[in-house]
């Protein structure tokens, strides 16, 4: 047998459980913060597929949308049914 230089050898002979710590909320509501508006964003646009066709729910103050986006600026949204929403004025921004 062929010995595997240091390179190749695993020094953690500890099994992983990478489980403890995973749990999911079906219908969990959370306000988010402008970051994580923009965190939302920016995952939304670099997916390997096209932005629009991601359905999202964005809610902002006065209205709610349901809709997809198309194009991002620094302070815009753009989205598939041509309505231009202010970054500052998402509240929460959530896939369907």
């Amino acid at each position: 047998m062929k010995k595997l230089p240091e390179l190749y050898k695993n020094l953690n002979t500890k099994p992983i459980d990478n489980n403890k710590k995973v749990y999911y909320m079906e219908n969990e509501e959370r306000t988010v913060n402008s970051s994580s508006i923009e965190e939302e964003l920016e995952s939304i646009f670099h997916t390997l597929g096209y932005s629009y066709n991601i359905p999202v729910e964005i809610k902002t103050s006065t209205e709610t949308y349901h809709t997809s986006l198309v194009a991002k600026t620094k302070e815009n949204v753009l989205t598939i049914d041509n309505q231009i929403i202010p970054i500052k004025s998402i509240i929460q921004i959530k896939r369907k």
